[in-house]
C-alpha cells in the first residue's frame, strides 16, 4: 500500500509541474454506482499513518498530502490580505483571519459545482462565493442572510430562512425567486443543522416550541407554485428536561428529526411527515430495538415517543444498499447512557448509523485501535453510499488526524484522503470535513497548528482548504 502511495505521489506532483496556479482541474463526476472507489486512494483500515511534519500552506498553492498521495489546496487569503470579487457591481474585500465553511452539514458547493459558499466572519464581504474550479471569488454573499442553503438541485439558488420568512433567492443576482410567509417564528433553518429534502422539495421549520413543514415545489395532484403549500403548526416539539437542539426533515421527505442537548447528551427524536397534508406526527420505534437510557432529569424515552438511538454530531442520506432507505449517521457517544454494543452484542465503531424507519442500528467502523471521530457528513447528493468523517489527532490510532468516507453497507470499507493538521482547541477550528455533490473532493477547515514544524498556523486564524 505504501508503494501504491508513492506511485500516486509522484503521478500527482508531475501534474502539479503543469498545475501551478492552484487551478482545479475539471474531471467527470464519479460514477453513481456506490461500489465504486477512487482509484489510487488510500483503502487500507488497519493502517496507522504517523501524521506527517507539514508547514501551513500558502493561499492558493497546492501540494501533495505526502501519506494519501492527494492534492490540497488553502482556498482563502490571509488576514487582511485583499481579495476581488465580480458580482455585479465589482467589488473588493479583506480576507478574514476566520474564513472558512459553515458546517459540515451545510454544503459549500451549489449543485452543479461550479459555486462555492464560505464565511468571511466580521470582514467585508461576510460571505463570498468561489468560483467552483478555480477557487477565485466570484460573488459577494447577500448580506440579509445568515443561515441559508445552497439548493440541492437547483445550481444558483439560495434557501433561506428565518422568523416568518422562507425564502429562494439567486445567489447571482441576488433576485428573489420564490417566498413563503410562515405560520410560526422561525429559528433559522433547523437552527443551524436543518437542510431540505434531497430533491430540494421540502424543509421543515422549526424553534424550540413548534415546527412545519413546507412543500416548496410542490407537484402533481397538488398546484405548482405559486400554490403555497404549507403543513399543520406541530407543537410538541417541547419535552420537559430537553434543550431544542436542532431539528430536519430526512432526505426522502418522509420523517423530521429533532434534536435535544440535555443535560450535555445527545437525545434524537423521529416524526413521521403525511406528504399529503404535511401533517407531523411522533414516529413510534420497536421496542425492542436498540435506545439509550433517560438520563436524569429527562422524561422517559419509551419507544412510543420516537426516541431512537443517539449520535453525536449527525447527517442524514439515503442508504442505496438499503432501498434508499432515510438513515442518519453519526459519531458514537461514549458515556452518554448509550449502549456500546449492538443487540448481538458486538462493539460499535466509532460511525454509527441508525435506520429512521424501524430504529435498526449499524456499525460503520470498528472500533479497534480506532481514533475518536468527530463531525460526519453526507451531503455528496450524487455520490451515493459514504458518508465523510473528520477524526481527531489520536497517536497511536487508525484515522488520527485523518478526513476518510466510509461506505454504508457494514463492510468498513473506507477511503483515506488527507490529514487535517487541525489542533480543534476551539470551535471554529474544528474540522467539518464536507464532500462536493460528487464526492470528488472535499472541504475541511484547519488551524494548522498540529504537525507543522516551524510553519505552524494559530487557533485564532482558522481557514478552509479543499481535498
Amino acid at each position: 500500500m505504501m508503494s501504491q502511495n508513492r506511485t500516486m505521489v509522484g503521478v500527482i506532483t508531475g501534474l502539479l509541474l503543469v498545475l501551478t496556479s492552484g487551478l482545479y482541474a475539471a474531471e467527470m463526476p464519479l460514477p453513481l454506482d456506490p461500489n465504486y472507489t477512487i482509484p489510487g486512494i488510500v483503502t487500507n483500515s488497519s493502517t496507522v499513518f504517523t501524521i506527517p511534519s507539514v508547514a501551513k500552506p500558502a493561499y492558493g498553492v497546492p501540494f501533495v498530502d505526502s501519506t494519501f498521495g492527494t492534492r490540497v489546496i488553502r482556498l482563502v487569503g490571509n488576514h487582511d490580505q485583499a481579495l476581488t470579487y465580480d458580482w455585479p457591481p465589482p467589488g473588493s474585500g479583506t480576507w478574514s483571519d476566520d474564513a472558512r465553511q459553515h458546517y459540515q452539514k451545510d454544503q459549500p458547493w451549489n449543485a452543479d459545482g461550479t459555486l462555492i459558499a464560505l464565511e468571511n466572519k466580521g470582514h467585508t464581504p461576510s460571505m463570498i462565493y468561489l468560483d467552483g474550479d478555480t477557487y477565485k471569488p466570484r460573488y459577494a454573499g447577500i448580506t440579509s442572510q445568515y443561515d441559508d442553503r445552497w439548493h440541492p438541485k437547483l445550481a444558483n439558488i439560495r434557501i433561506n430562512g428565518h422568523g416568518n420568512l422562507l425564502e429562494w433567492v439567486d445567489a447571482t443576482t441576488s433576485t428573489q425567486v420564490r417566498t413563503w410567509t410562515l405560520p410560526i417564528s422561525a429559528s433559522y433553518i433547523g437552527s443551524g443543522e436543518g437542510n431540505p429534502s434531497f430533491d430540494g422539495r421540502f424543509v421543515v421549520m422549526a424553534n424550540s416550541t413548534q415546527m412545519c413543514v413546507v412543500d416548496m415545489d410542490p407537484q402533481p395532484p397538488f398546484d405548482p407554485y405559486p400554490n403555497k403549500r404549507i403543513g399543520p403548526v406541530y407543537a410538541g416539539v417541547a419535552v420537559s428536561g430537553y434543550n431544542y437542539d436542532w431539528a430536519s426533515i430526512s432526505p426522502s421527505g418522509k420523517y423530521v428529526v429533532v434534536a435535544y442537548d440535555s443535560p450535555g447528551t445527545d437525545h434524537l427524536r423521529l416524526f413521521d411527515v403525511n406528504q399529503d397534508t404535511l401533517a407531523i406526527s411522533v414516529r413510534p420505534t420497536p421496542s425492542g430495538s436498540l435506545r439509550c437510557t433517560k438520563a436524569s432529569p429527562c422524561s422517559s424515552e419509551a419507544a412510543a415517543n420516537g426516541w431512537i438511538y443517539h449520535l453525536g454530531h449527525a447527517d442524514m442520506t439515503l442508504n442505496p444498499f438499503d432501498a434508499n432507505e432515510d438513515v442518519i449517521i453519526g459519531q458514537l457517544r461514549s458515556g452518554q447512557y448509550c449502549s456500546q454494543t449492538n443487540l448481538d452484542g458486538s462493539a460499535l465503531g466509532q460511525v454509527v448509523m441508525v435506520r429512521l424507519r424501524d430504529n435498526q442500528v449499524l456499525s460503520l467502523t470498528t472500533g479497534s485501535n480506532e481514533a475518536t471521530a468527530h463531525h460526519i457528513s453526507t451531503r455528496s447528493y450524487d455520490r451515493p453510499g459514504w458518508a465523510y468523517a473528520g477524526y481527531y489527532t489520536g497517536t497511536g490510532k487508525r484515522f488520527g488526524g485523518e478526513v476518510i468516507a466510509v461506505k454504508l453497507d457494514g463492510s468498513g470499507t473506507v477511503e483515506r484522503y488527507v490529514h487535517h493538521h487541525s489542533g480543534e482547541s476551539v470551535y471554529r477550528a474544528e474540522v467539518h470535513a464536507v464532500p462536493s455533490p460528487d464526492g470528488r473532493r472535499v472541504i475541511f477547515a484547519s488551524d494548522w497548528t498540529i504537525n507543522c514544524g516551524s510553519g505552524c498556523g494559530a487557533s485564532s486564524n482558522p481557514q478552509v482548504y479543499v481535498v
